[in-house]
């Protein structure tokens, strides 16, 4: 199956049903949807693209982001979703890379993407999305005056659909070569995971260029004849509304935007029992976030753990294994990311490349294989062979595995601290500060340190009306952690770097203090 034939089937079997809502703008049926693909992409061969070019786009979220995913599909082109949210010397960089024959770029974006345009030599055609972009071409013009024929291009489900980015926080984003098969399995993994009903409603709250944002950016519950609600932005009354106006059925969350929701103080009076599914991801859910968003919205969530080489798809912590009160070994399962999902294959591993004990305390590399892994990483054959062992890609994530198979990330392996020659894990020192009453959110990094090599540093926001102090803080965590593993030094701030899937930048916090 292809990525292109969920929006020609849909086309047959719920031609006449509601596929992409705009509040505020147009709204595309799946009839409308699969000729305004066909003819998006007759558009991008007669501009000279062929199969396998790339075709990037700068844009928040709107309408036309799922257009073009679907004509990336049904032409054969590569698309190349960018992260607008980076510096134009960033996008430049990436793009020059990735090197597309052309730039789909948003009105509300235009000023922004002539800073780095001159430096994308690649991109022979620049087409303007909206009104008002000032560019030659015209998105909406060149849809009206090409073919709804189906495309001349013969697409096969190895071939590669998009470039998932990466999260780059090590550095430019690296472009995981991502084909039909891989966004079609992992469509099924998700599917296979949570309720999704036929013609429901997905409420696209992720940007679409994160890879969280739904497999390939198209929601699982599209595959089901089911539509779209998008917005240009998350905002936690916006998605109240949403929720209730449209009846959205499927969504997927940060952390901090379950915080930002459960804060509005007239979340109670909006209708939100049609909810059957959110995905959660970034990081995991806390006791307390869970059993607030469960007195909200019932016990519906599904943290999700996956990164952009595995189209999101990893591993699932399942309702029935969410205690935010029992055991201590059963609450202490929200920590981890639960279980490998239903078509995925996962192994935690040692340098060896040996399977680690099933004790819960020794540390080891995930692995993940499966048809939703990627196969390479776009035009940097050194680090795909680094990041590949046989048919396993290697996360560089750290994780136990407990007597009963629940996988707790402990840290990413270039994020682990070396304190005297002992390895210390970073998520392990966070989740102790966390414990505080007055740590909202915490982050640990190492610090270059003459007899230790390196020395642990807190970076530390606090609650609310909080004034704990850094003594405070460093006799807490050492009562409750081995002495080698307590912060040397606590620095607090107004707000840490966090990406749009909710992880701490750790590189920025690094730079920002070894270069001060």
């Amino acid at each position: 199956m292809l990525v292109s034939d969920i929006v020609r089937r849909n086309a047959q079997f719920f031609g006449d049903q509601d596929a992409v809502v705009v509040p505020g703008g147009p709204t595309r049926t799946w009839s409308e949807l699969d000729a305004r693909t066909n003819a998006f992409a007759n558009a991008l061969l007669g501009l000279g693209l062929r199969k396998g070019d790339r075709l990037a786009i700068f844009a928040p979220n709107c309408g036309e982001y799922i257009e073009f995913f679907f004509a990336c599909a049904k032409s054969g082109v590569v698309g190349a979703a960018t992260n607008i949210r980076l510096a134009a010397q960033e996008i430049a960089s990436y793009l020059a890379y990735v090197e597309p024959a052309a730039v789909l770029v948003h009105a509300d974006l235009a000023d922004q993407a002539r800073a780095w345009l001159p430096e994308v030599p690649t991109a022979r055609h620049v087409i303007g999305i909206g009104k008002g972009h000032g560019f030659d071409l015209d998105l909406e013009r060149l849809i009206g005056s090409a073919s709804r024929d189906e495309p001349p291009v013969t697409v096969e489900e190895t071939d590669v659909y998009q470039l998932g980015a990466t999260s780059g926080t090590t550095g430019i984003p690296k472009g995981a070569m991502m084909t039909h098969r891989n966004a079609v399995a992992a469509m099924l993994n998700w599917l296979a995971e949570m309720p999704v009903p036929e013609s429901g409603t997905a409420l696209q709250c992720i940007p679409f260029f994160f890879n969280p944002g739904g497999p390939a950016g198209l929601h699982p519950v599209m595959m089901k004849g089911g539509r779209t609600v998008i917005h240009p932005g998350f905002a936690p009354g916006t998605f109240l509304r949403a929720v209730a106006e449209h009846r959205v059925t499927n969504t997927v969350l940060v952390p901090t935007m379950l915080q930002m929701i459960l804060a509005e103080p007239d979340r109670e009076r909006f209708d939100l029992s049609s909810l059957t599914g959110i995905n959660t991801g970034g990081s995991p859910l806390s006791a307390a976030l869970l059993r607030s968003g469960r007195e909200l919205v019932g016990d519906i969530f599904y943290p999700l753990y996956g990164m952009a080489e595995s189209y999101s798809c990893a591993a699932v912590l399942r309702p029935e294994d969410q205690f935010t009160d029992g055991s201590e070994q059963q609450v202490r399962q929200l920590a981890s990311v639960g279980k490998p999902m239903t078509l995925t294959l996962l192994r935690v591993v040692d340098p060896n490349g040996d399977d680690v004990p099933h004790d819960g305390t020794t540390g080891g590399e995930i692995w993940l294989a499966g048809d939703t892994v990627s196969r390479e990483y776009f035009r940097m054959p050194d680090e795909t062979a680094h990041s590949r062992s046989g048919e396993w890609f290697k996360t560089g994530d750290v994780a136990v595995v407990d007597e009963e198979g629940f996988v707790t990330i402990v840290d990413r392996l270039k994020d682990m601290i070396i304190t005297g020659g002992i390895n210390v894990f970073c998520i392990e020192v966070e989740r102790t500060l966390m414990l505080h009453p007055g740590v909202e959110q915490a982050a640990v990094i190492g610090m270059p340190h003459p007899t230790w090599g390196e020395a642990i540093h807190a970076v530390v926001r606090r609650a609310v009306g909080s004034e704990v102090s850094e003594e405070e803080l460093i006799e807490f965590a050492a009562a409750r952690l081995a002495h080698y593993k307590k912060p040397r030094s606590v620095e607090f701030v107004d707000a840490l770097p966090i990406s749009g899937t909710g992880k701490v930048l750790k590189r920025e916090l690094r730079d920002a203090r070894r270069t001060s």
